[in-house]
């Protein structure tokens, strides 16, 4: 594996991908390695924090607004799990869009939710957008809601018109917002959902500011709450060896973008840069989609760069890969999508524009391309956790139509599921794997 990742490295291919720290020394302490301590006097229990850890988590609620805010090692998919499961007791309701990440399936597993599944708005081009606001109008009184703002592509929902709505049905509100991790530095980017009246905010660091993989953290506002609920579960999902080097890093990270605003500053202007100066078949997507698709606002680090040619997008970024050196977050039929950071450096975003401009430069403009995405309103025979306690059979997928799923599965990147246990298998989405674990029949 070492030699794998060493040989890539010395390719010199530029990431427009996760982890947010590019690979940029400028976020990182010295000396990694001596960072590595363990939970000896003067470092802090991390499960019941009352020293150094505590004053860092203090300040990060601080910065972003939150009554409280707890680190995560084991990123969002922690917080999620953590946060599903102090909100819901076995058979309880929880309202879930079908574009959630795999975690919160999982998090139905674990704690026996029981989906109450709204849809997103589906843009022309496959593409999961907002919420509307209706999709909230028969929500059972007193569940726990879970909403995806922003999405995977940067689409943000109208958070606080949302967060009305279920509190005036006696509900709490959770908001994956592992991707808008980067919202409050600086005003040209949406508002987080920590500000747009949400209970609980989880957000991951590595994803668009400079921190490792697996760094992350959840935010709690109000008083809807049960904070030592939520506290116990946390540290149920979490490690109890959780690494220094992760919680030192983001303290070093934070304190940095803190105290030098020019970083933040450099890296809008490159944004504005590129936005301004990408145009032709590649073309990337901008505020002509807000007021569409129950978009409420756009992330502009996200740029997703919509295929208007003759190839596939997929063949398109092996292109950018292999002639430019540059590589992308995520390529479908129809899209390619860049992830920026603050980290990003003034030589990324260069190459990404010679990139873009030299592709285009030899692309025909094509008839419009199939949607990339499917997202279809499942019939749930079982919850979650019933369906995966229950005797199972791995069959192929050509006679799994109609029959129940005894898993998940998903398509990663962005790891949204295509079926969750205990859903009645649907046609439109074989085939998806070779073979398909469903419950057995009786």
């Amino acid at each position: 594996m070492y030699k794998e990742i060493a040989g890539y490295l010395q390719k010199y291919i530029y990431p427009f991908h996760m982890p947010g720290h590019k690979r940029n020394p400028l976020f990182f302490p010295p000396n990694l390695q001596s960072l590595d301590l363990t939970e000896i006097p003067g470092m802090d229990v991390m499960g019941s924090p009352s020293g150094i850890i505590r004053e860092l988590q203090q300040n990060i609620a601080k910065f972003y607004g939150a009554d409280y805010s707890f680190l995560l090692v084991n990123g969002s998919s922690a917080g999620i799990i953590a946060a599903v499961s102090a909100m819901c007791a076995d058979g309880d309701t929880l309202v879930v869009p079908r574009n959630a990440h795999t975690s919160v399936y999982n998090a139905m597993v674990i704690s026996g939710a029981t989906p109450h599944y709204i849809m997103p708005e589906v843009t022309q081009d496959g593409l999961p957008g907002g919420i509307k606001l209706e999709a909230f109008d028969d929500m059972p009184q007193g569940a726990t809601a879970l909403v995806v703002s922003p999405t995977y592509e940067g689409f943000v929902s109208d958070v606080s018109a949302i967060a009305a709505k279920v509190h005036e049905k006696g509900g709490v509100l959770i908001v994956d917002e592992a991707h808008g991790a980067h919202f409050k530095f600086a005003d040209e980017f949406p508002m987080s959902a920590i500000d747009c009246g949400a209970d609980i905010v989880v957000q991951s660091l590595h994803k668009t500011l400079p921190a490792p993989s697996q760094c992350a953290v959840l935010h709690v506002k109000g008083n809807r709450v049960d904070v030592d609920k939520l506290r116990f579960m946390i540290n149920a999902m979490q490690t109890t060896s959780p690494s220094y080097i992760f919680m030192a890093t983001c303290d070093y990270m934070l304190r940095k973008l803190w105290q030098e605003p020019r970083h933040f500053k450099n890296y809008i202007e490159n944004l504005k840069i590129i936005r301004t100066t990408t145009s032709g078949a590649l073309r990337l997507a901008g505020r002509e989609r807000v007021g569409q698709n129950a978009i409420f606002d756009m992330d502009i680090g996200k740029l997703l760069f919509e295929n208007h040619s003759d190839i596939s997008g997929e063949d398109i970024a092996k292109m950018m890969s292999a002639e430019y050196k540059v590589e992308m977050e995520m390529a479908t039929n129809q899209h390619i999508l860049a992830m920026t950071s603050v980290a990003d450096m003034d030589e990324g975003f260069e190459r990404l524009s010679a990139a873009i401009q030299g592709i285009n430069s030899r692309l025909s403009p094509s008839p419009k391309r199939t949607t990339s995405q499917n997202f279809i309103l499942p019939e749930v025979i079982f919850s979650p956790r019933k369906a995966m306690q229950m005797p199972y059979e791995e069959i192929p997928w050509q006679g799994a139509a109609g029959r129940i799923s005894a898993q998940l599965i998903a398509k990663y990147p962005p790891g949204i599921a295509l079926v969750a246990p205990g859903e009645r298998i649907s046609k439109e989405l074989l085939p998806i794997n070779e073979t398909i674990k469903v419950i057995k029949e009786r």
